[in-house]
């Protein structure tokens, strides 16, 4: 073996022994696997406890979500005022100029159900959501996509989700603003 050779062989005999092993490389790939296994667990467990503290916080608010069977089976919320649950055609709306008799493509109506969802046609597009209704107070919100056909719509959409206050005075069922004036008023449609 020549000179040049030998050194050659105990360049590689030095390197080889400071190179990490076959075993070392093994370990430090599973200790970073493990390292973002645990900082994914962390993050999961973080965004857990925040949405279980945002729901007691909703709880905390609102109440909770007191769901009752009733005989049919169908779940009824506390919130559905049995006086309200219906179908109800518009007698007269504050500030729409157009005619309620005119022709068109659907009936303008809102039915309310005892789940607390209402929907509503203006005559034309339908809008739906959900309602709470006690004692005089009454809150609607929209949910999910509505249509924009253009005619003579009935703003009932508009009526329930700006009302604040109703009555029910025999088959007539009106809304009134936060500040008391009447929105409209509806009469029941029998099924």
């Amino acid at each position: 073996m020549s000179e040049a050779e030998r050194r050659l062989r105990d360049a590689f005999t030095e390197g080889a022994a400071h190179a990490p092993s076959d075993d070392g490389m093994l370990a430090a790939v599973h200790h970073r696997v493990r390292r973002r296994r645990t900082t994914r667990l962390a993050v999961a467990a973080g965004v857990a406890v925040l949405g279980l503290a945002g729901g007691a916080v909703y709880v905390a608010q609102h109440g909770p979500p007191d769901m009752t069977a009733t005989a049919a089976g169908s779940p009824q919320r506390p919130g559905a005022h049995p006086g309200v649950v219906g179908m109800w055609e518009p007698v007269s709306v504050t500030g729409f100029s157009g005619s309620l008799k005119s022709p068109r493509n659907q009936v303008p109506l809102i039915t309310l159900t005892g789940d607390g969802r209402w929907t509503a046609s203006d005559g034309c597009n339908t809008a739906s959501g959900r309602y709470k209704a006690g004692g005089d107070q009454f809150a609607a919100t929209t949910e999910g996509p509505s249509t924009l056909i253009g005619c003579a719509n009935v703003p009932n959409a508009h009526v329930l989700t700006h009302a604040a206050t109703y009555a029910v005075r025999g088959d007539e069922l009106i809304f009134y603003g936060a500040d008391g004036a009447e929105l409209g008023t509806y009469r029941r449609v029998a099924n």
